[in-house]
């Protein structure tokens, strides 16, 4: 029914049906799933001994098994512990109070029981507690004997072990948040530390050269990957230090060995003791380390206390012997002096003789060159100087760079400024490297050495390098360099100025020129207007009163009537003549004016009262000229018609502009009188035309040519370049 109101067809009410069937199996499905899954995770078992926590592996401490034993204290520090139950031990952390901090009142010996879980420790697994309740006290269980080998292994780890040895050095410090005694000791196989919060500070000394037993628990040191480099052992007991032994009543009790033979061969392992060695000292460095030497070899010696040696001084040393970069050193020296004697001569050495180790043969004194004071020369090659590092001048002898270090001493100034490549002496302490193992027929390789100073004194300069170094010259040539680039600079700058300043004068003088050609224009403008008005106005005014004056003494009225009229040609000849002069004054302003336009328009003004036919025409496209060309060729071809109106009587005038790519022609030709060209009449004789038109082609650097004979015409060109 719900469907029939919804319009469902059937098809669509079994698909509906459908669907919902699906989704309701498939919510029974995940929840059987969740069921099974949650039946099927069974818990995690309890583990109640420490053997069974040790044997878990990273993935499976993880995990965090519940635990819960009950067990004995072996050591404890304010935030863990060691529990040992009775078969092994392993490491706990504390767990916190409420208020925030780690419980702090454990101590070894305490039984407590424990709860928690398993987590992933560095290298075993470990114990989170969540609860330690102490049930009493009891006795530390018996500690396993151990070999140096099985303590680096890393097997033991937080295991309680004992091994025997001999007190070599003993300092206050500070681990896992607790004061205690560091002590170094010797033992089959090498040296361990045994770190403890029982040994009083007043009888640290008396574990030194003292045989020992120490117990305590095993504590792997590791990298940063979690892996094991070593172990150490660790107490908080009082028993964990026991002395099998005591050590002699004064150091220099103990056995006496010459440098020669510092290692005495025994079949049988015996603890490493005390040994006492004698010897001049070589080098100091006060706290650190005294070299000394018999005249053939030498020791480096690590005093105990911080005390100043001369050099030469016959000292005592007893310390202990070993071995550090394949070479003997004596430690946690006790020194005592014997007396001032001669200081040692370095030995003059090379590269080659103190890199060439071998094995001594029987009965021989080879030359022993380890911690030995030599003396060697070279070059000059680097001076290092750096902030936090012991200055150092490194020299090539032979070849071979040989590192000189001084490290006791500020460096003087005479050092620093030394000059590289020259060549200099240096005596020191010699200091080898050698390969880590010996590779063919068991002697060690040299692979280089150092030299360490004793004071600045120790270097001394056989011969100064010349101050042209190669970086000064190219210092030089750099400097060279820019003051020439900077040298072109300043010229091409001065050039540029020059050339700007000779612009400037250019302009002036173009100025200066262009004044002076307008106020001689003028002046010849006034000459040339000054000889037409002369030559027409003048002459038309005295025409004029002589037609007058005889006006006056007519007789007749015909007679003055015919006077009259030709005062009035000669008037209105004079005011022809006067139009033409001012017409010849005008100057066109028009940049690039057209030069054959501006001719019709003169043409035009000067004949259209006259019955001349004068035409305008030329070859080539008419293009702009500058302003003082077009000016000068129309003038000059005005003072051409207008002499030809004037003296010629011509009936046709024909002008031509002709335009060249590079030049342009005027030509102004009539079919009048003619005149000979050797006779005409010039400025001298009042006659200013030719002068005026010649004068007008040289301004604009023109060719002018006047062409002209008695009855032939006349025809006056000018060519200029534009």
């Amino acid at each position: 029914m719900i469907a029939s109101e919804f319009g469902l067809l059937p098809r669509s009410r079994s698909v509906l049906y459908l669907s919902f069937l699906s989704c309701v199996a498939a919510l029974v499905t995940l929840f059987v799933s969740a069921q099974r899954s949650v039946h099927a995770r069974d818990p995690l078992p309890l583990l109640q001994d420490v053997a069974s926590v040790r044997r878990l592996s990273d993935a499976e401490a993880n995990q965090q098994y519940p635990i819960e034993m009950r067990g004995v204290v072996l050591f404890a520090s304010p935030s863990s512990f060691i529990f040992h139950d009775g078969e092994s031990s392993i490491w706990c952390s504390k767990p916190w109070t409420p208020d925030g901090e780690k419980q702090t009142e454990l101590d070894a010996g305490m039984v407590v029981e424990i709860q928690g879980n398993t987590n992933r420790g560095h290298s075993a697994p470990v114990i989170d507690c969540s609860r330690v309740g102490i049930v009493g006290e009891d006795e530390l269980p018996r500690p396993r004997e151990s070999t140096l080998a099985e303590l680096q292994a890393g097997t033991l780890d937080c295991q309680w072990v004992t091994i025997d040895g001999v007190g070599i050095k003993a300092t206050r410090g500070n681990f896992l948040g607790m004061p205690g005694t560091s002590i170094v000791v010797s033992t089959f196989g090498g040296e361990l530390i045994f770190n403890t919060t029982a040994l009083p500070p007043e009888k640290m000394q008396d574990v030194i050269d003292a045989e020992i037993s120490i117990t305590g628990v095993c504590m792997p040191r590791f990298n940063n990957r979690g892996e094991i480099l070593d172990s150490d052992i660790m107490s908080c007991v009082v028993g964990g230090l026991v002395v099998t032994k005591e050590a002699s009543e004064s150091p220099f009790h103990c056995p006496e060995v010459s440098l020669e033979n510092l290692f005495e061969f025994s079949p049988e392992w015996s603890p490493i003791h005390r040994k006492v060695v004698e010897g001049t000292v070589t080098a100091c460095q006060p706290g650190q380390q005294v070299f000394i030497t018999d005249g053939v070899h030498n020791l480096r010696v690590i005093p105990q206390v911080t005390q100043p040696y001369a050099i030469g001084e016959k000292i005592q040393c007893a310390g202990f012997l070993g071995m550090q970069s394949n070479f003997p050193v004596l430690r946690t020296s006790v020194i005592r002096s014997l007396g001032m004697g001669e200081p040692p001569a370095p030995a003059r050495v090379t590269p080659e003789s103190v890199l060439s180790l071998q094995l001594p043969l029987p009965n021989s004194r080879q030359p022993d060159y380890e911690a030995a004071l030599i003396r060697i020369s070279g070059e000059l090659v680097a001076i290092e100087d750096r902030v936090e590092k012991p200055f150092q001048i490194i020299l090539d002898s032979d070849g071979s760079i040989v590192p000189v270090i001084l490290a006791s001493f500020q460096p003087p100034r005479y050092l620093r400024e030394i000059r590289l490549g020259s060549t200099i002496e240096v005596t020191g302490i010699c200091s080898i490297r050698t390969t880590n193992r010996p590779e063919r027929n068991r002697a060690l390789e040299a692979e280089s050495f150092e030299i360490l100073l004793r004071s600045p004194l120790d270097v001394s300069v056989v011969a100064a390098a010349s101050w042209w170094t190669a970086a000064r010259l190219l210092y030089l040539l750099v400097w060279a360099g820019v003051l020439l680039v900077g040298a072109i600079l300043v010229i091409l700058w001065m050039r540029h100025r020059i050339s700007q300043r000779g612009q400037q004068l250019a302009e002036a003088i173009r100025a200066k020129d262009s004044l002076e050609l307008v106020t001689e224009t003028t002046k010849r403008e006034r000459t040339r207007v000054a000889a037409d008005l002369h030559d027409t106005l003048e002459q038309s005014l005295a025409g004029v009163a002589l037609q007058l004056r005889a006006i006056e003494t007519a007789g007749s009225d015909e007679l003055a009537q015919r006077n009259l009229s030709l005062a009035g040609q000669i008037l209105a000849q004079s005011r022809e003549d006067l139009r033409r002069s001012v017409w010849n004054l005008r100057m066109t302003d028009e940049e690039g004016a057209k030069l054959r336009e501006e001719l019709k328009k003169a043409c035009e003004s000067i004949f259209s009262q006259t019955k001349i036919s004068a035409t305008v025409d030329g070859r080539g496209v008419e293009r702009k000229l500058g302003v003082l060309t077009t000016d000068n060729l129309l003038m000059i071809a005005k003072e051409a018609m207008t002499n030809a109106l004037k003296h010629a009587r011509p009936t046709e005038i024909r002008v031509s502009v002709d335009y060249e790519p590079d030049s342009v022609c005027v030509s102004v030709t009539d079919n009048g009188c003619g005149f000979d060209s050797d006779r005409v009449a010039g400025a001298l004789q009042g006659h200013f035309g030719l002068t005026g038109i010649k004068e007008r082609a040289i301004r604009i650097g023109g060719e002018l040519s006047v062409e002209s004979s008695p009855n032939e015409g006349t025809r006056v060109t000018v060519s200029v370049r534009g």
